[in-house]
């Protein structure tokens, strides 16, 4: 009976998984080192019923040429002839696709082969979730593990914290479209952070979770020449979230640990992270 059980089960999310379609959306800008890996590790999932829209956002190297080399008609290829930036990048593949499951993915990322498989089994099984990210393994340039991004999984324990700063690696999320739609999809005019501004805008609606499981190779390159505008950024962000959205301005002191990371001068910064992901 059990056998008989689980073989029912098994069919059912086979039936679910055809039912279902999922768009994977991938803005691509000179990334041509990472791109085969990246586009391989979607089209390798066990989960095969998904679309998956490519932008070239205006690249200078042979970025185009790696996504055209791949065959596969689940690709969807777009092109801009001059950079126009990651949001509307993004809101343009977003509403050219025709999934209920928007999965996000960056060129120089690895997934997992389960990791759509498992995000869309945990919306279908936890309705009231709109967004899912999931543990990370860090990795560097050269494809080794120097650490990880566990962050938290309760709602509750990411609402509370997600003012301090984001619990969320954005090419390990997917989210339902209608929930990105009805809150406004990614903000065109922030050059860094859309997908912080993003999840707080979610996660002050509705429940947002993370899965407590490693399902993506995040390629943490750490530009510190730019580290510095991504921590105004976030700061100008959450100060717009505790005037527009679901939260408190009691909550204000949240602020100091990114006000913090802002002002730490960017030698210390590059020392710790360095340190950090080596050790």
């Amino acid at each position: 009976m059990l056998d008989a059980a689980i073989c029912l089960k098994s069919s059912q999310l086979k039936l679910l998984f055809l039912i279902i379609m999922i768009s994977v959306v991938m803005s691509v800008y000179n990334q041509a080192e990472y791109l085969e890996k990246a586009i391989k590790s979607i089209l390798d999932q066990t989960l095969t019923n998904f679309e998956f829209l490519i932008l070239d956002d205006g690249s200078t190297d042979n970025s185009r040429e790696i996504i055209n080399d791949f065959k596969d008609k689940r690709i969807k290829f777009f092109k801009n002839k001059q950079r126009q930036g990651l949001a509307k990048g993004l809101n343009r593949l977003i509403k050219e696709s025709q999934g209920d499951y928007i999965a996000r993915m960056d060129g120089d990322d690895i997934s997992l082969p389960t990791r759509l498989a498992e995000e869309v089994d945990f919306l279908e099984k936890n309705r009231e979730v709109v967004l899912v990210g999931s543990w990370v393994e860090i990795i560097d340039k050269k494809d080794r593990a120097v650490g990880y991004f566990k962050h938290p999984s309760d709602y509750q324990e990411i609402r509370k914290k997600i003012l301090s700063r984001n619990l969320f690696i954005h090419p390990s999320v997917i989210f339902r479209k209608e929930a990105f739609n009805e809150v406004g999809g990614y903000d065109e005019d922030l050059a860094y952070s859309q997908d912080y501004d993003l999840f707080l805008r979610m996660a002050a609606k509705f429940p947002c979770r993370n899965i407590s499981k490693i399902l993506l190779q995040f390629r943490w390159l750490v530009d510190f020449t730019k580290q510095k505008e991504q921590h105004r950024l976030a700061l100008k962000i959450i100060l717009k979230a505790l005037r527009e959205y679901n939260y408190h301005w009691w909550e204000v002191f949240k602020l100091i640990k990114p006000a913090f990371f802002y002002l730490i001068p960017i030698r210390i910064k590059r020392f710790y992270w360095r340190r950090k992901l080596n050790s």
